[in-house]
Parts: C-alpha cells; sequence; structure tokens
C-alpha cells in the first residue's frame, strides 16, 4: 500500500512540476515581449539619450585637455549631462515608473548644457549642443 501511494505521490509532483514549468516560459515569454514593447516606445529618446552622453562625455574631455579656465561651466555642465542622459536611458529601458520625472529633469540639464556650449566656438562644443537640443525636446514627450 505504501509503495503505491508513493508512485501515485511521485506521479503528481512530476505532473505539477511539467505544467508549473510551462507557465514559468509563458510568463517569461510575455515579460520579455513587454520588453521589446516598452523598448520600442522609448526607443527614439533612449537612443538620443545615448547619443547625447557620448557627444557631452567627448565635449568634457576635449574641454579639460584645453586647459582652459573659462571651459570649466562647459565641463560641469557636460558632465550633469551625461549622469541625467545616462539615469534616463536606464530608466526607460527598464519601464520605470519614474522615466517621466527623471526624463523632465534630463531636458532642463541638457538645454542648461546646449546654452553654455552654443556660446563656444569649438566643433565638439557645437556637436555637444545640438544633441543635447534633439534630447531635451524627446525628453520633453515623455
Amino acid at each position: 500500500m505504501k509503495k503505491i501511494t508513493l508512485l501515485f505521490l511521485a506521479i503528481g509532483l512530476i505532473t505539477m512540476a511539467a505544467t508549473t514549468t510551462k507557465s514559468v516560459a509563458s510568463v517569461t515569454k510575455n515579460k520579455i515581449s513587454n520588453i521589446n514593447f516598452m523598448d520600442s516606445k522609448y526607443k527614439a529618446c533612449i537612443d538620443a539619450c545615448n547619443a547625447c552622453a557620448a557627444s557631452c562625455k567627448k565635449c568634457e574631455s576635449m574641454c579639460v585637455k584645453s586647459n582652459d579656465p573659462k571651459m570649466a561651466r562647459c565641463i560641469q555642465l557636460c558632465r550633469e549631462s551625461v549622469a541625467t542622459c545616462t539615469a534616463s536611458s536606464k530608466l526607460m529601458s527598464l519601464n520605470s515608473d519614474s522615466v517621466k520625472e527623471m526624463c523632465a529633469v534630463c531636458a532642463n540639464v541638457c538645454d542648461t548644457c546646449a546654452s553654455e556650449c552654443e556660446k563656444m566656438t569649438a566643433d565638439h562644443c557645437k556637436k555637444c549642443a545640438t544633441d543635447c537640443r534633439k534630447t531635451a525636446k524627446l525628453c520633453r514627450t515623455m
């Protein structure tokens, strides 16, 4: 009698494990689909934030190399733009509830950085300003 009970118990456990695995696989597939959907929802803004961060990093690096004290504000704002663009991009990729607030901060920081970089004559500053303006515009749509 014990052997039959154990046999039925084993069959029941195997059945439960088999159906649970299918259920988990289904949930995982749905989550991946949702992630891909969210990425497409934010794709343009994520791409702009990433391009802006790269442009600001280059601008900051070039301005630091110039050893010009007049570039201190540009350097600081580029660093802030990199930080906010990176944070915004990451939160969008996570479909965070904080996307709207972070993107609003990012837009303001990018506009400030663009205003400063537009005062400069260097090509890397002009590129940074252009990328910052584009990012600010897209972030405001989030």
